[in-house]
């Protein structure tokens, strides 16, 4: 055979039916006619043998695993790690009134208490909200990984925390006489004294929050859960040590800075607080985290300004109550404040329990609901969490309030804290516990406020609380019988001033919302208190029963075997009630209940039957495990920080008529979303591709028939695509019908995804050879058999345990290419390679030749056949070796490159699956909606709130007026208040985005003609080899902006960043970046990278796509650029 008769056998090789492909060598020829495979149907395989996952491609170079397991492994020593927190914070808090008595561990822990309140106003709660939301974004974003933005968080922060500290401790005086006024019957000196010592903890509280934050970007949690629990044994420890000093602090004693009780509980308590701090320095180094001084603000932080000034209102405002409440206890008895402590503190242990054993998977979503503007949603979120929260607190709330006193013994009644204390303790757990209702309701409602960046609706929402608590506080020395009994009243003021917050809440979500699910939480409701009534009834008959053989009283020990027992009891009886009512929230808790070491015995959970919620990630439930014990107000939660956008399909959704309920989003490209799912009849994992063939989002839709056309085709690819059977194509590939496109589903790939593993340093470099040559291979064989992969983005591959990368989520789109498909296996191709280590020269060769074009192999190709036809004798040879040089540029020739650099080695340490961290995806809207929070209120509307909250507070005081009287001798009174609510601030326009015509197009900072990016045209191109260089669009007319779509070649991985322009103002010959606003920064990935843009009220006619960074190849080449918005 002739050289040109081989390269025509090949040519004829590309066009033969499709052929059904092995593993390697499977690029054979099949006898006509080739026979249909036959799909495969999926099998429900029983457990099997844990096998070794290798979806994270390190091999060797394995240092540390974070799959699937670890994360629950690692959510797992976090959940210990915060129960250990709590349980050494108890009993450090008890061990407070043990040792030093009811008056000197006031004055002790107001003192102490101080550092807390003043770092939680100056860095916590903007830390917590703001700062940290910030902080992800810049780890994800910058180019450093945001190392700068991390080195002048640091600045900042220490800089205010040190002044801040130092001016604490000048004027430590005043801040203690803020919380014990010298005339009350605390020890206000004594507090004093204690706070010189103290106030130090100021810097280092802040010091930790900050570490902790920044070494959970970096997925380091450990040591942050576990530093509390270090501080919390060093302060028993010097508790107990104050037992063998000689001598003790008198209540009454003016103990001086000097007195060796003092300076061992003061030094000592914040030596505990200094060694939490330092013990994550080494972590922040081995996370090779850069704190060298560097002054500036990032832009990021600036633009939430007025946010932070709310959120610091927001802790100012419930300090101050916190406070006010402080003075009043003080004034009415010496012992008040520590009994208020104590009493919230036991009030937060169960609502800690809840709070990570069945909220924490829904408190991350509901965030991202809201900050999504998925009013259902947020809806269907907030009812679950209600239900939940209500079967779980409703009963806990009754048993505290029937054995307040009971408990109060058991756990405080020890060493120096007598029994008066503990009854008066007691009786304020009793008279408290509702508590635990309002505040778990206002948690979520500031939930939706903060993601939603309403930060100034929650603020006046706690103002409404303490203006309530106020109001009440200040009036229950006038009701109560005894001045002990003023503490049990403040914190049931302190419950009232919840509930008007929950109330407020609960209009302003109404009104956006609509219906918050009443009647579906009625039932609920019901239920838990019938269940806990029922239970508590019992027990307290078989604890009367018990009393008249036991003797009263009893020593404590006996109080806590007897409030343990007769837990049990409660908890039995009320399951029993429970599992009769068939509520699916009940199997959720019996789940929990699970955890518990023993009740597995006693619980049946039918899983089938629980209320399905997704697997959080860690950083989203992080701050759940890692709230401080004690909390004067409800800690702000995250904010959204980041772009409010529009309804999207959700996880917990049913799709396909119920057949598919979602799980997990995985990403999107114009016009298909990636979805992890559950098929409901055989419990299946699957991969559903939604393809929306309507039009190429955001641009307006196609006709009817085009989007059938469109499906169709569609389909029908994919369906030959399926039938090769190949290795590196998810299997058992179905096409449904689903809305104006199609649903494509396949089974799930187990594993990690490519985009994670690629984050990840240190790959093995053989590993990733293996894992991409069965993707090169199966591609080349599928172009070989006229069939297109549909390759365009990273989202669609995942690393299978077997460490193959897989097309996991199959559908080739009616834009899919053979170019494409090269393309996109170059950049994935070239991603792992990069973070190998060591990266070998032949891989990184064959990376490069992986980024050469087809035509371009084609025509090496060519013209090596035409060098060897020509050859003589003496360099025949040499033609030979150029041939198959070029040979091995094509996909068939990388993947055999790829074989022999790897071939199959079954041994070898391969490591389990690198983190996956939660990535931003583009919205879906699939109805047209006015958006979250689209009703405003109207003057009269504003002054109904403010009505029915002035009528229900007025309410809410008469009835505790009533409870006062029972206490203060029928003593009579009617406070009445009124309070506003402020409205949320209107949102951005609602409409859908539409496609718009640029006028003109120039470079920058040439400022020559570029239309060819604008006509639509794709083989018309504009290219460039210098960064630092741009084009600017004029628009027709001002719109708000939303997206940006680019099409381009051979530039993947070129950095582009999109900045809003006024056409008039900007001069296209000296851009001045620093001035405009930036609407997106990221890389340019495959053959068109749709941009969504960061949304802004204001109007712009113009835009700026600038190229910060080339790619690989030093060129970047544009063939067109499309442009989103909302005109006005």
């Amino acid at each position: 055979m002739t050289n040109q008769q081989g390269r025509e056998a090949e040519s004829e090789s590309r066009h033969e039916e499709p052929k059904p492909a092995g593993l390697r060598g499977r690029i054979v020829s099949a006898s006509p006619p080739a026979p249909v495979p036959t799909r495969r149907e999926p099998v429900n395989v029983p457990a099997a043998e844990p096998v070794e996952d290798k979806s994270d491609l390190r091999g060797k170079n394995a240092d540390q695993s974070t799959s699937d397991r670890d994360v629950v492994r690692a959510t797992g020593t976090m959940a210990i790690a915060t129960l250990l927190s709590r349980i050494t914070g108890f009993l450090r808090q008890m061990l407070i009134g043990a040792t030093l008595g009811a008056a000197v561990g006031t004055a002790f822990s107001s003192a102490n208490q101080i550092p807390n309140l003043v770092t939680e106003i100056v860095l916590g709660a903007v830390l917590t909200s703001l700062v940290v939301p910030v902080l992800v974004r810049a780890e994800k974003e910058d180019s450093d990984r945001g190392e700068v933005f991390i080195r002048r968080l640091f600045t900042l922060a220490f800089s205010l925390l040190g002044v801040v500290t130092l001016l604490s401790v000048l004027f430590a005086p005043l801040l203690t006489e803020l919380m014990l006024p010298e005339d009350s019957k605390a020890n206000s000196i004594q507090a004093i004294s204690f706070a010189y010592f103290l106030l130090p903890q100021i810097f280092f509280y802040g010091l930790f929050a900050l570490s902790q934050a920044v070494l959970n970007t970096k997925n380091i949690f450990g040591p942050g859960a576990w530093a509390p629990v270090i501080n919390n044994i060093i302060s028993i420890s010097v508790l107990l040590m104050y037992r063998f000093l000689p001598g003790s602090l008198h209540p009454d004693a003016p103990s001086p800075v000097t007195d060796p009780h003092v300076i061992l509980l003061g030094l000592g308590t914040t030596t505990g607080v200094v060694v939490q701090a330092l013990i994550l320095l080494p972590y922040l180094k081995k996370a090779g985290i850069n704190m060298r001084p560097m002054w500036g603000l990032d832009d990021r932080i600036k633009q939430f300004g007025s946010m932070a000034v709310a959120i610091i209102a927001y802790v100012a405002i419930s300090q101050a109550g916190y406070v006010v409440t402080s003075r009043v206890a003080a004034h009415a008895d010496a012992g008040a404040p520590l009994v208020y402590q104590n009493a919230w503190l036991l009030l937060q242990v169960p609502y800690g329990i809840i709070g990570v054993t069945l909220l924490t998977a829904i408190m991350p979503r509901l965030s991202r609901n809201a900050a999504d503007g998925d009013v259902d949603g947020v809806v269907r979120d907030l009812t679950l969490s209600s239900k939940l929260t209500f079967i779980a607190l409703i009963p806990i709330v009754i048993f505290m309030t029937a054995f307040g006193t009971p408990i109060a013994r058991a756990l405080f009644q020890y060493g120096s804290y007598g029994a008066d204390s503990a009854e008066q303790l007691g009786l304020t757990i009793s008279f408290s516990a509702f508590t635990l209702i309002p505040y778990a309701l206002v948690l979520l409602h500031l939930r939706v406020f903060y993601a939603r960046e309403e930060a100034w609706t929650p603020t006046f929402i706690i103002a409404g609380i303490t203006f309530t608590k106020v109001v009440l506080t200040l009036l229950a020395p006038l009701v109560a019988s005894t001045p002990e009994h003023v503490v049990i009243l403040l914190g049931t003021a302190n419950g009232f001033g919840f509930i008007s917050g929950a109330v407020i809440g609960a209009f302003l979500l109404k009104r956006k919302l609509g219906s918050l699910g009443g009647k579906e939480l009625s039932r609920t409701i019901v239920w838990a208190t019938v269940s806990g009534v029922v239970g508590v009834a019992i027990t307290m008959a078989a604890n009367w029963l018990v009393g008249l053989v036991l003797p009263d009283p009893m020593p404590s020990i006996f109080y806590l075997l007897r409030v343990i027992v007769f837990g049990i009891l409660f908890v039995v009886i009320t399951g029993l009630v429970l599992s009769r009512s068939g509520l699916p929230e009940v199997q959720n808790l019996g789940r929990a209940l699970h955890r518990i070491p023993g009740m597995a015995r006693f619980i049946k959970v039918d899983n089938s039957q629980a209320i399905e919620v997704e697997e959080p990630e860690l950083q989203e439930i992080q701050s759940v495990f890692t709230q401080d014990s004690f909390n004067s107000s409800p800690v702000p939660p995250p904010m959204s920080a980041g772009i409010v956008r529009g309804p999207r399909l959700v996880p917990g959704a049913p799709v396909s008529d119920g057949r598919f309920r979602l799980l997990k989003d995985h990403g999107s490209v114009a016009g298909a979303r990636f979805w992890q799912a559950r098929e409901q009849s055989t419990g299946r994992t699957v991969a559903l591709t939604f393809v929306d063939t309507t039009n190429q989002a955001p641009f307006a839709p196609a006709n009817p028939g085009q989007a059938a056309r469109r499906s169709a085709a569609v389909a029908r690819n994919t369906r030959k695509l399926g039938e090769l059977g190949l290795t590196s194509v998810a299997p058992n590939i179905e096409v449904l019908s689903y809305r104006s496109g199609c649903l494509v589903v396949a089974d799930w790939v187990a594993g990690t995804e490519l985009k994670m593993v690629a984050a990840s340093d240190g790959l093995d470099p053989h590993a990733v050879a293996h894992a991409m040559g069965y993707m090169v291979e199966d591609t080349a064989t599928a172009h070989e058999a006229g069939v297109l992969m549909g390759l365009d983005h990273r989202d669609r591959i995942r690393i299978s345990t077997d460490g193959v990368a897989v097309l996991a989520f199959p559908a080739v789109l009616s834009d899919a290419a053979e170019s494409t498909d090269r393309e996109s296996l170059s950049s994935a191709l070239d991603m792992l390679v990069e973070s190998t280590s060591p990266t070998p020269k032949v891989l990184r060769d064959i990376a490069a030749d992986a980024e050469l074009s087809g035509e371009e192999i084609a025509g090496e190709v060519e013209q090596a056949y035409r060098e060897l036809d020509a050859a003589g004798a003496d360099d025949k040879e040499d033609k030979e070796e150029a041939l198959a040089a070029a040979q091995g540029k094509t996909l068939a020739g990388i993947a055999h490159r790829l074989y022999d650099f790897a071939p199959d080695d079954p041994e070898g340490d391969e490591a389990l699956p690198v983190s996956q961290l939660p990535d931003d995806t583009p919205e879906e809207t699939p109805e047209p909606t006015a958006g979250f929070g689209g009703r405003g209120y109207s003057g009269s509307g504003v002054l109904l709130i403010g009505v029915l909250a002035t009528i229900f507070v007025v309410l809410m005081a008469a009835l505790t007026t009533w409870v006062m009287s029972i206490l203060g001798n029928n003593t009579e009174n009617a406070p009445i208040n009124t309070e506003a609510v402020k409205q949320a601030e209107p949102t951005l326009l609602s409409g859908p985005p539409l496609l718009l015509d640029a006028q003109s197009a120039h470079t920058v900072p040439a400022n020559k003609d570029a239309k060819d990016l604008i006509d639509g045209d794709k083989s018309t191109r504009w290219s460039t080899e210098k960064a630092e260089t741009g084009v600017v669009l004029r628009l027709e007319d001002p719109v708000q902006l939303r997206d940006v779509i680019i099409d381009q070649s051979g530039s993947s991985q070129a950095k582009v960043e999109i900045y809003a322009v006024e056409s008039e103002t900007f001069d296209p010959t000296n851009p001045q970046l620093d001035g405009l606003p930036q609407l997106a920064s990221e890389p340019l990935q495959g053959s068109r990278t749709s941009l969504d843009l960061k949304e802004k009220p204001e109007f712009y006619d113009g835009l700026l796509v600038w190229i910060s960074e080339l790619p690989k190849n030093k060129k970047a080449t544009l063939a067109d650029i499309r442009v989103a918005g909302v005109p006005q």
